[in-house]
């Protein structure tokens, strides 16, 4: 999958007719997927496919903040990548771009990034001050010769899936809801670095993950989880949190206790899915009471994954 983020340099360099995803597909979960599945079947009509998204949240441009996100621009990058996409188009947003005209904007996807098939989500929105609507799209299809398909909301229950639904489950540790959502656990992916090695003192070694500051973490506690690694799938226990029992520096880690693994990890990347919240980060009176809580965790952790 190639990556771009100027109009001019994909029309130069790119000549085949495409088939195009708009969203910015935070969380990529199962409202997502359906549009993918779309835009993917169109490799059977000869298009090349291609996700268009956003290098941030438009709000956060013009309420000069930063967003935590469900899905970081490198997992998006890599979850695209796996599932078979040719292209992927990231529009920097700023203040050139948050000023293109509806009309400019659809105008640009059809000349520039060759696009013959443009799906959506229902609620798209667009353009400047976000005026363009799927209405305006379904007129323009006319006009510069594009198919349009408008992907309808998936629900879960009687609530629309959507980005938001799955920050709230995250933000309250509801993994199995957000799980439901998304069609697949939530991640947290990075690499792994030296810690103080205080879980191999402990004898229970943990790995430590260096994760991006936009990354969305659930609630600081522990969690039983699953670890991605080049040699398989392995179970684990996941505490995110500031470790009070053993420092006060405040500064946020994720650590993972792997079963039955004992390897060096360092510099690897990895990925852990958390899959359900055991319970919060505790301050214990010294490090003889983590160590027996830690064994307690361990041992639920043994009976969950049974």
């Amino acid at each position: 999958m190639r990556i771009f983020s100027d109009f001019d340099e994909f029309h130069k360099e790119i000549s085949e007719s495409t088939a195009v995803a708009i969203g910015k597909f935070d969380g990529l979960h199962l409202g997502h997927a359906r549009l993918f599945e779309s835009v993917l079947s169109q490799k059977e009509k000869g298009l090349s496919t291609l996700v268009f998204t956003f290098d941030r949240q438009i709000s956060d441009f013009f309420e000069h903040t930063e967003s935590k996100q469900l899905t970081t621009n490198n997992e998006k990058e890599e979850y695209l990548r796996d599932n078979g996409f040719d292209y992927e188009f990231v529009l920097p947003v700023n203040e050139k771009t948050v000023a293109i005209s509806p009309e400019d904007f659809v105008k640009a996807l059809v000349n520039r990034l060759n696009a013959k098939y443009i799906a959506a989500g229902s609620d798209l929105s667009y353009g400047a001050g976000g005026k363009g609507d799927f209405a305006l799209l379904r007129r323009l299809s006319k006009e510069y010769s594009f198919e349009v398909c408008e992907i309808e909301k998936v629900k879960l229950g009687n609530d629309v899936i959507s980005s938001s639904m799955i920050r709230q489950y995250v933000a309250e540790g509801k993994m199995e809801l957000a799980q439901a959502a998304l069609g697949h656990p939530y991640t947290v992916d990075g690499i792994v670095t030296h810690g103080r090695m205080l879980g191999r003192k402990l004898e229970m070694p943990t790995v430590n993950m260096d994760v991006g500051k936009d990354k969305l973490l659930p609630p600081f506690g522990v969690y039983f989880s699953n670890i991605y690694l080049g040699t398989g799938i392995f179970h684990g226990i996941t505490n995110i949190g500031v470790k009070p029992t053993v420092t006060d520096e405040g500064r946020v880690c994720v650590e993972t206790y792997i079963y039955d693994f004992d390897d060096d990890l360092y510099g690897e990347w990895l990925r852990v899915e958390l899959l359900h919240y055991l319970r919060s980060e505790m301050k214990f009176d010294g490090t003889d009471a983590l160590k027996a809580q830690m064994r307690t965790d361990m041992l639920r952790g043994r009976i969950y994954f049974s």
